[in-house]
């Protein structure tokens, strides 16, 4: 998978999660309930599948994607080893990391 394949299937995962969101506030403001969107999760939980077996890591987009921290990764003793903030230093760092 090139940089490029990489960075446009993340930011689609992204946008559509964005549109989730939107359509959540939008049922919010019609219903009395706490809406959660899931159409399509199942679509975008194996896109991610996909990407991690081509570039042969597990769980850091999901990490990358969905935890609120700093997209920094570590070494043992708390220097910085990479810091994934920007997509394309996080398609470095797993076909360089593997």
């Amino acid at each position: 998978m090139t940089k490029e394949q990489f960075i446009k299937r993340i930011q689609l995962i992204q946008n559509f999660h964005s549109e989730q969101e939107t359509l959540g506030v939008l049922i919010d403001k019609i219903t009395d309930g706490y809406p959660i969107v899931t159409i399509g999760d199942y679509l975008i939980t194996e896109m991610i599948d996909m990407i991690e077996e081509n570039l042969g890591h597990k769980d850091i987009l999901e990490w990358w994607l969905y935890e609120d921290v700093e997209k920094i990764i570590y070494n043992l003793d708390n220097t910085v080893f990479a810091d994934v903030t920007k997509l394309e230093d996080l398609y470095d760092y797993l076909v360089n990391n593997d």
